[in-house]
C-alpha cells in the first residue's frame, strides 16, 4: 500500500508555519507549481520568485519553513498574485514541494459606463488604475468603493458602482467596465432644529429677533430664526448647508447622520441638558434635489451643580484636590467642565508621580429640582519614578540634539506635565511629522521606562522657482536649505542647525543671501544667528537705486514661557545710485556709499498656535536700534518700534486678526536720517489701498515725491473665512500715518483703506491677493485709486 502524506505550509502574518513535529535532514525530490482554478500558468515565473530547488537537501524544519516563509512572502510582495499557498506532499518518501497560486490578470482596457452627470474621465481618475496594472476582483472592488465615495462627495448619495472584470485565459490580460449609477443629485438646502428652546432664549435669538424688528422685511416666522437661533451649533455640524457663495459645500451625506446625532447630544450636555435626546433627521425634499433636513430635539431641564464630593481620596487632602476644580455649587452642569474636572484631579497626582491614578465623574441628577450632585471616584495610584529615557525613530537627529529639549530626567518623579511639555518641545523643533510618548514599568515596583518615538521629516530642500508681486514684480529664485543641519560633520546632517542660501533675480531686485542657525550655542539654550547678504533694489523710487551689502550676527535667548530677548549687532553698507532728483532735493544729499554699525536689542513674547497661519494668540515685540557714536560708521540713529498682532478664532473656523505698529526714528548726529532708514506705509504689507511707499511726507523741491518720516503708526483688521480646501476668504480694514518729525504720530493726516481678498496657502507658496478702496486720504493721495496687491508668503 502506498502511503502518502500531506503536510501544509499555514501562511500567518509574521511567517511559516509547518505542521510536522520534528523532521530529520531531507532532500526535495520535486517542486510543482498549481493553480486551483485550472488556468495555464507560467510556472517559469512564479520559480524566479523562489529560492528553493528540486534536488536541494534541506537539514531540518526551521530550515525549510523559514526557506518556504521567504519564498511565499517574495511572491505575495510581486502584486501578481490573489492567492498564495505552499505546501508538502511525501508518497512513499519522496517530498514534493507545492506552490499553489492565483495569478491576477493584466489590465488591457478600463472603461467607466453609465454616468450622466459626472464626467467618465473624472470618474476614470477615481479608479487610480492603469493599463498594465496586475488585478483581481477584490482590487477592483476597493477601486469601485473609492469612486462611490466621490459620487457621494459629490451631492450623488445613491450613487452606486457595479464591475465586471473580463478575463483573457490565453494572454493572462482582462478587460474591466465599470457601470455607474449616479442616482440624483441632493443637496442640503436647510437643516432645522425643532424644540431647541435653550437657542431660542439665547443671546444669538435675542439678537435676532433685535434686528428683525429694526428690519421686519427679515420674516418673524421661529424657522426664519434659524440663522441667529442655531448658528453655534450647526457650525459644529458635519453635515454643511448648501449656499450661493459657497456652492461647492452641502451634498447630502446620509453617512453622517450618527456623527451628526453625536455632535447635538454632546452640544447640549455641554449646556447642562443632560437629559437631552435627539432624534434622527426628517428629510424633506423641495424640489430640484434641495432637501431640509429636521432634527427634533427634547431638551429636558437644564441641570445645575448641587454638591460636590470625593471618594478615594487617601494621599492628598479633599480641600487640596478641590481647588483643582473650576467648579462650584450653583455653576451649570455641563458635562465638559464635569470631565474637565475629573481631568484636573487626575492631572494633580500625574504631576506628583502617581501615574497610574484614574478619577470618573459620577453624576446623580434629581429632574425635580434639575440639580445635579456629582461624586469624583479617585483610585489612587503608586508613586512612580522615572528609571531611563529612550529616544526611538531618529535616523538621522543626534540623541543629544532630542534630550536638550526634554524637561524630564532619569531618578526624577514622574511628571506629566513636564512630559507634555518634552513632547511640545520635540513638535515645535519643526523636525519630525509626528512625536509620541510612552511609558511601562521597569524592573522595580515602582519605576518606569519613558520613550519619545519620532518620525524624521525630510529637512532638506532645494526649491527653484518664479513669482509676482505688487512691489517686486517678476521674480526668480533659487534657494538651498536644510532644517536639521550640521556643520561640524559629514554627512551635515542631524546636528539641529538651520542653514539657507538664497539666490533672487528679477525685474526689480537682485539678491543673494546665506544664513545660519545654532539654536544651542555653547551647549546653551542660547541661538547664534549669522546672516549675509547683498541686494539691490529698484523698487523703492522711480528717483533712486539702492544696493546693500552686510552681515548680521545676533544671540537669542527665551526669557520666559513664550518671551524672548535678542542682541544683535550688524555692519552694513548702503549705496544709494542712480539719483534722478534735482540738486536741491532732500534724495540728491543722499547720493555714495553710508557705512552703518549697528546694535539692537529686542523683547518679544509668542502665543500664537500656529506659526503660518494662527487663529489663536498674539505675537508682540518691542525693539531698539542704536547706530553709530562709539559703534562707528557713517549713520548715527535711533530707532525704536513696538508691534502687535491678536488673533481671535471665531465661528466656523473664522478669524479676525488685529494688528498694529509704532515707529520712531531720529537721528543724533549732525546728518538727517537717511534714505533708507526713514519711515513708510502703502503696499500690500501695511496700507493696502495705496502704491508701495507712497504715504509718507513729500519733498516740495522733488517733485512732491514720498522721502519718508520719522514717526508712522499703523492698524489694521482683518476677518478671513474658510472657502474651500488651502483657500480662505478675507475682508479688511488698514488705518495708519507717517508723521515728519519723531514722535509725530497723530498731527499728519491719517490714510486708511478698506477690501476683499483672498489667501492661499499652498505648501512652499503661499498667495495674498487684495483688493482695496482708498478710503480716508491726505492731500497727496486724493486721486488714489482702487488697487491690487499681489505677495508671495505670509505677514508676520
Amino acid at each position: 500500500m502506498t502511503k502518502k502524506t500531506c503536510r501544509f505550509v499555514r501562511l500567518f502574518v509574521g511567517g511559516m508555519l509547518l505542521s510536522s513535529a520534528g523532521w530529520a535532514a531531507v532532500t526535495i525530490d520535486d517542486i510543482r507549481i498549481e493553480n486551483p482554478e485550472k488556468v495555464e500558468l507560467d510556472a517559469s515565473f512564479v520559480r524566479a520568485y523562489t529560492s528553493l530547488q528540486a534536488g536541494q537537501a534541506v537539514d531540518n524544519e526551521d530550515q525549510l519553513n523559514t526557506a518556504v516563509a521567504k519564498d511565499v512572502d517574495n511572491l505575495r510582495r510581486s502584486g501578481r498574485f490573489s492567492y498564495v499557498r505552499a505546501f508538502i506532499e511525501q508518497d512513499d518518501g519522496r517530498l514534493t514541494l507545492v506552490y499553489s497560486v492565483v495569478p491576477r490578470f493584466r489590465l488591457r482596457k478600463i472603461e467607466v459606463v453609465g454616468a450622466k452627470k459626472i464626467s467618465s474621465r473624472k470618474l476614470k481618475n477615481q479608479l487610480e488604475l492603469n493599463l498594465g496594472d496586475y488585478v483581481d476582483d477584490a482590487i477592483v472592488g476597493e477601486k469601485v468603493h473609492k469612486l462611490e465615495a466621490y459620487c457621494r462627495e459629490h451631492k450623488y448619495p445613491d450613487a452606486a458602482a457595479t464591475w465586471n472584470l473580463t478575463p483573457d485565459e490565453e494572454t493572462g490580460a482582462a478587460d474591466l467596465q465599470v457601470s455607474v449609477d449616479e442616482g440624483e443629485k441632493l443637496r442640503v438646502k436647510k437643516i432645522t432644529l425643532e424644540g431647541d428652546r435653550f437657542l431660542s432664549d439665547s443671546f444669538a435669538a435675542k439678537t435676532g429677533r433685535f434686528f428683525k424688528r429694526l428690519v421686519p422685511s427679515l420674516g418673524s416666522s421661529s424657522k426664519e430664526d434659524a440663522w441667529f437661533v442655531s448658528n453655534e451649533v450647526r457650525s459644529q455640524l458635519n453635515q454643511k448647508e448648501t449656499f450661493w457663495i459657497t456652492p461647492w459645500f452641502g451634498a447630502y451625506r446620509p453617512e453622517l447622520v450618527d456623527a451628526d446625532l453625536a455632535v447635538l447630544q454632546k452640544f447640549y450636555m455641554d449646556k447642562g441638558f443632560l437629559d437631552v435626546s435627539v432624534e434622527a433627521p426628517e428629510v424633506d425634499s423641495h424640489g430640484r434635489g434641495r432637501l431640509e433636513l429636521t432634527y427634533r430635539i427634547s431638551e429636558g431641564g437644564q441641570y445645575r451643580i448641587g454638591k460636590i464630593e470625593l471618594e478615594g481620596a487617601e494621599l492628598f487632602e479633599p480641600d487640596v484636590l478641590k481647588k483643582q476644580i473650576f467648579l462650584k455649587s450653583g455653576d451649570i452642569a455641563a458635562q465638559s467642565a464635569l470631565d474637565a474636572a475629573a481631568a484636573a484631579v487626575r492631572r494633580y497626582y500625574g504631576n506628583r508621580g502617581y501615574v497610574r491614578s484614574w478619577v470618573v465623574p459620577v453624576i446623580q441628577t434629581n429632574p425635580d429640582t434639575l440639580v445635579a450632585d456629582v461624586t469624583l471616584q479617585i483610585q489612587e495610584g503608586r508613586l512612580a519614578t522615572i528609571h531611563k529615557i529612550d529616544i526611538r525613530g531618529n535616523e538621522k537627529t543626534k540623541d543629544e540634539v532630542i534630550r536638550r529639549e526634554l524637561a524630564v530626567f532619569p531618578g526624577e518623579k514622574f511628571h506629566e506635565q513636564k512630559v507634555e511639555t518634552s513632547e511640545r518641545r520635540l513638535k515645535n523643533l519643526g523636525y519630525f511629522e509626528s512625536v509620541d510618548s510612552s511609558y511601562v514599568p521597569a524592573e522595580g515596583t515602582n519605576t518606569y521606562d519613558l520613550a519619545f518615538k519620532v518620525k524624521e521629516k525630510a529637512m532638506g530642500s532645494f526649491l527653484i522657482g518664479a513669482g509676482f508681486s505688487s512691489v517686486d514684480a517678476l521674480v526668480g529664485f533659487a534657494e538651498l536649505s536644510h532644517g536639521n543641519f550640521d556643520i561640524k560633520h559629514w554627512p551635515p546632517v542631524g546636528d539641529g542647525q538651520k542653514m539657507k542660501v538664497r539666490v533672487q533675480a528679477g525685474s526689480s531686485r537682485n539678491d543673494v543671501e546665506v544664513s545660519f542657525v545654532e539654536p544651542w550655542f555653547l551647549d546653551r539654550k542660547l541661538s547664534l544667528g549669522v546672516d549675509l547678504y547683498h541686494r539691490t533694489a529698484e523698487y523703492y523710487s522711480d528717483d533712486y537705486d539702492l544696493e546693500t551689502t552686510g552681515a548680521r550676527v545676533s544671540l537669542s535667548k527665551p526669557l520666559g514661557p513664550f518671551v524672548r530677548g535678542t542682541l544683535s549687532y550688524s555692519l552694513e553698507n548702503f549705496d544709494v545710485q542712480d539719483i534722478t532728483a534735482p540738486s536741491n532735493s532732500f534724495l540728491a544729499t543722499q547720493a555714495g556709499s553710508s557705512l552703518k554699525s549697528t546694535v539692537g536689542a529686542t523683547v518679544s513674547r509668542d502665543t500664537r498656535d500656529q506659526f503660518f497661519i494662527p487663529t489663536r494668540g498674539n505675537q508682540s515685540s518691542i525693539s531698539v536700534e542704536v547706530a553709530g557714536g562709539p559703534l562707528g560708521g557713517d549713520v548715527e540713529t535711533v530707532l525704536t518700534e513696538a508691534k502687535t498682532s491678536q488673533f481671535w478664532p471665531l465661528w466656523n473656523d473664522h478669524v479676525l486678526n488685529v494688528r498694529g505698529s509704532l515707529s520712531s526714528v531720529d537721528s543724533y548726529g549732525d546728518e538727517e536720517v537717511p534714505i533708507f532708514d526713514r519711515l513708510y506705509l502703502g503696499g500690500p504689507r501695511t496700507l493696502r489701498g495705496f502704491d508701495y511707499r507712497d504715504v509718507s511726507p513729500r519733498d516740495p523741491n522733488n517733485n512732491n515725491e514720498p522721502y519718508g518720516g520719522r514717526a508712522s503708526w499703523f492698524a489694521s483688521a482683518e476677518y478671513t473665512v474658510p472657502l474651500w480646501d488651502k483657500i480662505r476668504g478675507a475682508i479688511f480694514y488698514d488705518i495708519g500715518a507717517v508723521g515728519e518729525d519723531p514722535f509725530e504720530f497723530f498731527d499728519p493726516e491719517i490714510n486708511s483703506c478698506y477690501g476683499i481678498g483672498a489667501r492661499f496657502d499652498l505648501p512652499m507658496f503661499p498667495l495674498r491677493l487684495d483688493y482695496a478702496f482708498p478710503h480716508l486720504t491726505d492731500e497727496y493721495n486724493e486721486n488714489a485709486s482702487p488697487r491690487w496687491n499681489f505677495m508671495l508668503g505670509y505677514t508676520f
